[in-house]
């Protein structure tokens, strides 16, 4: 088997369910290759854990202290990792590959899998795309981004 570590990035979209199914079908039938779904969550919708004063030093916005602030992110992850585990359960269809859920924070979805297929060592990225105008939109600009971000073959799936 050519591709035994495959990511699928999950943003709950049909497009995504339908990459996930086409990973299961390239991975499932082997024990050794793993499917790992990733959500990637933007840090722009996550609460800023300090504004700026005058003179640069952080003062504590709505979270008593960093250990707080880290328990929130850890709870944002492992809730978006819940979400892809459901659609997982109910997708893998007799798969012996090994198949987990995860989740990043990064800036930007095309960043968040980027360093994701760098430090995971992915061998091929399953992802939806939208198709909507020219060249980025026929395939989404995230697919587009990722196209262009990645050193490892990217299979989108409409």
């Amino acid at each position: 088997m050519y591709f035994k570590n495959i990511l699928v990035p999950y943003d709950e979209s049909e497009h995504a369910k339908s990459a996930l199914h086409i990973a299961l079908g390239l991975a499932g039938p082997y024990p050794e290759a793993r499917v790992s779904v990733l959500t990637v969550i933007a840090s722009a919708v996550l609460p800023n854990p300090t504004l700026l004063g005058d003179g640069g030093i952080g003062t504590p916005y709505a979270i008593a202290d960093p250990a707080t602030y880290e328990r929130l992110m850890d709870s944002v992850v492992k809730n978006a990792c819940a979400d892809a585990q459901e659609i997982i359960d109910q997708s893998l269809d007799g798969a012996e590959c090994k198949v987990v859920a995860d989740a990043v924070i990064s800036n930007s979805p095309v960043e968040g899998i980027a360093e994701y297929v760098k430090s995971h060592d992915i061998d091929l990225v399953v992802m939806g795309r939208r198709g909507l105008g020219a060249l980025r939109g026929m395939i989404g600009s995230v697919s587009f981004g990722v196209l262009r971000s990645v050193d490892v073959p990217v299979l989108t799936v409409k």
